[in-house]
């Protein structure tokens, strides 16, 4: 869940101040391109220019400049003033040069020009007492609290707000008694006074209500949903939000909105839906930015940044966090700055950078302790705790903890209290007392329905370690289950598709529970279901489906459906209006339900839906579908350990292995840098026998591949980006490859392929090169092909086309593509290959196929050979490392559309390599061997011929086949 900005854990939402017409975020720097009225700055520099110029008596300038504040035209505004301090000035006229400076600074205020505020709002205040305008004096106080609060000077903030409500007291200011009384609270909150706040606040709307003053009770609302949220009560704050913004309808209140959608985004997030969140955060940042809010702007980057990190998106957050920053510090903003460095170090934990995190955690504990702000501070010492543990110093993270537990209990925070606990728990596990760790933990209720999957997990782990081995199940299981809840709220798209990748950890312990009872079936199970989820995900939203994804993403469509009426329900409350209305949305929820059996039941199993996982595959069922000479693995990783699982005929083994996740993707990524850039050498066997002996040798020690000469792989998270063939025994002092058969799997489920017979080749292979000129070795390569497969079509240059692509898949043929491929870090759908050259402007004959046109295709191609950059990992580069999803693969969406087979590559490589290989590869297919096998003996070949390793590059993706010899061959 995120939190409120400036006093939550990680988080950001937007608070707001009652100065009379303005709110607490100022707008950005004189001069930033986002400003919405340039042409303040070509207004007439002297008094009567300026008010022939605007059609007023010049005595009205002042009035003119308030009329512009009020819809915040604030360079306009400033610029007016400027001229009317000029002439105030001039004239001698000390009491309009007090008042135009009072307006100056809270211009400069709302500019983000802190210096210039300051002074000119202390120029007002001192020259107000000097000539007796004491009735005034309130708003030049309550003005320069504002500034104090937004600098992170609290105690100065809150004399000067006591002042301002003094003085407005002594003259009977209503109104700027109201704008006091709701700006004391805001500080308040900083101190972590949260009961003194909220008293505040609600002192703050009963004023505005009775001045009738919309925008005193709009923000006070506002204020108050925002420490609704920052108190765990998020279904309250969206009450309390949903009142504000109608206020603000009154009368048109950007400002207002952006603030109450930003609170709103917060309060979504809290209730898991993520979806809404986003476009709440989304519809904020496009109003911030229209009326040039740079403050607000920060603060909604910094909203996105926490939803991206929830989703498991962690470069793009960081990236959001980046820009949040630049802002914060152009304003001089200490406690955001401090928020964005505790944000910046739970990512790069995220990452596996634990020093960096650490340090992180300390600059921002001493920004914020600095200016008091004490629920920060909480946090703070949390987010150091856990950077602490994962550095190794585990005496100095417990510390840090009976610290945090110290002040939230001073404090009386729930939030505060249960992160604090939660953290607490978390050391206790990875010190090994787990009677301590269930100590720490609240009790779950039975009936809750918003449950925090995080706190369930914990305590199913604490209970496996006690030995009370049901307990654990019942909390684990309630742990996938909510999880799996605040997925679904998610809707479909990239986030929705990251977020169960992102999220191991549950899985991985729930395994764990069910092998400390006895019940590999079942852990085997659970293990599985991981896999191939991500780009399933993704279909729901593909309103255009057809053919056999239109079922899958029809199913994917009815289970939203279900999710978001589940979420309705939630949020339900006890009174008659709300029962009526939860006996609809029961019925509804009902039908879904049906819906979805009978989606299920009416429709046989999809290729599709076996690739992608949907369809469920037992033990059973895979250990019938295995050759007597195979072997299946499959791997869970998890944050503290890797599930194996090896699937032969007649048994099953399971092995946990010692690594986590992120020390696991770093491996890879080192493996894979060596493989791409090493010749022939030492230098790259050490790493690659560590892998072997991380994930192949507990399997062989214990005999489980006693016989296989054929591995297939289901590899999960960083796995798939992984070159199993490449892998080396520092015993034989061989490569996988040259000893066993490796065929990659997306899930487990896609075994059940071989039941459906294998269809003949239809018509000649075909050759597609559409980039000759820009890649000169794909024309080697085709020609090369061509000559080993006689009567194969050769398409090269402008005869292919994506037309002709499109066509050769749709008959079946056979096919291989030369050319380049391109991915998609942030959406794999629209990662792509190049088939062809723009023809007439259509997306279907732009000359390039991406991942979500694929799978609208139907082939039933015997063999896809996708020689282009990275066509068999979903993302390019670190992320795929870091998100821990393959899914969204080309290889992958060509197996989803129907191919039995395809080729493709892990990593970038060269193109003399990629021609060797390639003639290599259709020398051995042209002798009846499988693509499995005709790959593998190419890949021997390599290792003698070549003296790099562009052969360990490339994969088969498909089922294999149960037979040494398959007879493939293609048709001449």
């Amino acid at each position: 869940m995120i939190h409120t900005r400036r006093v939550a854990a990680g988080t950001v939402g937007l608070v707001v101040a009652l100065a009379g017409a303005c709110t607490r975020k100022p707008a950005e720097p004189t001069g930033n391109p986002l400003r919405a009225e340039p042409a303040a700055l070509a207004l007439p520099s002297d008094p009567i220019g300026l008010a022939a110029a605007l059609a007023v008596p010049a005595e009205s300038l002042r009035a003119a400049g308030e009329e512009r504040y009020g819809r915040q035209a604030f360079d306009s505004a400033r610029a007016i003033w400027s001229v009317e301090l000029t002439r105030a000035r001039a004239a001698g006229d000390s009491v309009a040069e007090a008042r135009v400076r009072m307006w100056l600074g809270l211009a400069a205020w709302r500019l983000g020009d802190y210096p210039a505020a300051r002074r000119e709002g202390e120029a007002s205040l001192a020259l107000k007492r000097r000539i007796g305008l004491d009735a005034e004096l309130s708003r030049s106080f309550n003005g320069l609290g504002l500034l104090a609060w937004n600098e992170g000077r609290h105690r100065a903030a809150l004399t000067l707000f006591d002042s301002a409500l003094v003085a407005a007291r002594r003259h009977g200011d209503r109104a700027m008694i109201a704008r006091a009384t709701g700006n004391i609270p805001l500080v308040q909150v900083e101190l972590g006074e949260f009961d003194a706040a909220r008293q505040g606040f609600l002192a703050a709307v009963e004023a505005g209500r009775a001045l009738g003053d919309d925008k005193i009770q709009g923000n006070s609302l506002a204020n108050l949903g925002m420490l609704a949220v920052r108190l765990g009560d998020p279904r309250t704050a969206l009450h309390f939000l949903t009142e504000a913004r109608q206020h603000y309808a009154t009368f048109g209140d950007a400002l207002g909105e952006a603030n109450a959608l930003g609170q709103l985004a917060t309060a979504w997030s809290g209730l898991g839906e993520l979806q809404r969140a986003i476009a709440a955060a989304d519809s904020d940042l496009a109003l911030a930015r229209a009326h040039g809010l740079q403050q607000e702007v920060a603060a909604v980057l910094e909203v996105l940044a926490d939803l991206l990190v929830q989703g498991g998106d962690l470069r793009p957050a960081l990236h959001r966090l980046g820009e949040a920053d630049s802002i914060d510090a152009a304003l001089g903003l200490a406690v955001e700055r401090g928020n964005n460095l505790r944000r910046q170090s739970a990512i790069l934990l995220e990452l596996g950078e634990a020093q960096a995190a650490v340090a992180r955690s300390e600059a921002a504990l001493a920004a914020h302790d600095r200016v008091e702000a004490h629920a920060e501070v909480v946090h703070d010492r949390l987010q150091l705790a856990v950077a602490l543990s994962r550095a190794g110093s585990l005496v100095r993270a417990r510390a840090q903890v009976d610290s945090a537990l110290a002040e939230g209990q001073r404090l009386g925070s729930p939030l505060e209290l249960r992160d604090a606990a939660a953290v607490a728990a978390h050391l206790a596990l990875e010190s090994g007392d787990a009677r301590g760790a269930l100590h720490h933990l609240p009790a779950r209720v039975a009936t809750e329905t918003s449950l925090d999957w995080r706190l369930a997990d914990l305590r199913g782990q604490a209970l496996l370690a006690m030995g009370r081995i049901n307990e654990a199940r019942n909390e684990g299981e309630a742990a996938i289950k909510a999880l799996e809840r605040e997925r679904g709220s998610l809707g479909m798209g990239p986030l929705r598709s990251a977020y169960i990748a992102s999220r191991a950890g549950p899985f991985s312990h729930l395994v764990a529970i069910h092998l400390a009872r006895g019940d590999t079936t079942t852990a085997f199970r659970v293990a599985a279901s991981m896999q191939g989820r991500g780009l399933a995900e993704r279909l729901g939203g593909m309103a255009e489906a057809s053919g056999h994804i239109a079922e899958v993403a029809e199913g994917e469509r009815i289970l939203l459906r279900a999710a978001v009426l589940e979420q309705k329900l939630d949020s339900l409350g006890a009174d008659r209006e709300s029962a009526e209305r939860r006996a609809g949305l029961d019925r509804q929820l009902a039908s879904a339900r049906a819906a979805y059996e009978e989606h299920l039941a009416s429709r046989a199993p999809t290729s599709g839906g076996r690739w992608l996982g949907l369809v469920g595959v037992s033990l059973g069922q895979v250990q019938s579908l295995l050759g007597d000479d195979e072997a299946l693995l499959t791997f869970l990783a998890g944050p503290e350990r890797l599930d194996l699982f090896v699937v032969w005929r007649t048994g099953v083994l399971h092995r946990g292995v010692p690594i986590g996740e992120r020390d696991l993707a770093l491996r890879v990524r080192v493996a894979r840098e060596l493989l791409a850039a090493a010749h022939r050498g030492g230098e790259v066997a050490p790493p690659l026998a560590e892998l072997y002996d991380l994930l192949l040798a507990p399997a062989v020690a214990a005999g489980a591949l006693d016989g296989a000469s054929r591995l297939l792989i289901v590899p999960g998270g960083p796995l798939g980006a992984l070159p199993f063939a490449a892998l080396w025994n520092r015993r034989t002092g061989r490569f996988l490859v040259q000893d066993r058969v490796v065929t990659y799997l997306p899930t487990v489920a896609a075994l059940g392929e071989r039941s459906v017979a294998e269809p003949k080749p239809e018509g000649r292979l075909t050759i597609f090169a559409p980039l000759p000129d820009s890649l000169p070795g794909t024309e080697r390569e085709a020609r090369a092909v061509a000559r080993l497969v006689p009567g194969a079509e050769l398409r090269l240059g402008l005869a292919s086309d994506e037309a002709g692509f499109r066509h050769a898949l749709e008959a079946g043929r056979p096919i291989h593509l030369a050319s380049h491929g391109s991915s998609n870090i942030q959406n794999p759908m629209f990662s792509r290959i190049f088939v062809g050259r723009p023809g007439s402007g259509l997306p279907e004959n732009d000359g390039r196929l991406e991942v979500h046109e694929i799978l609208l295709l139907a082939t039933t191609s015997s063999l896809v050979f996708l020689s282009g950059c990275e066509t068999g990992v979903g993302t390019a580069g670190q992320s795929a490392f870091e998100s821990g999803s393959e899914a969204g693969s080309l290889a992958q969406a060509f197996l989803v559309a129907g191919a039995r087979n395809v080729v493709a590559t892990l990593w970038r490589v060269p193109d003399a390599g990629a021609a060797d290989l390639a003639e290599r590869f259709y020398r051995h297919l042209a002798t009846g061997r499988s693509p499995s096998d005709a790959l593998a003996l190419a890949q021997r070949d390599g290792l003698v011929a070549s003296p790099g390793y562009t052969w360990a590059a490339y994969a088969v993706f498909g089922v294999g086949t149960t037979e040494r010899k398959a007879g493939y061959r293609l048709e001449r």
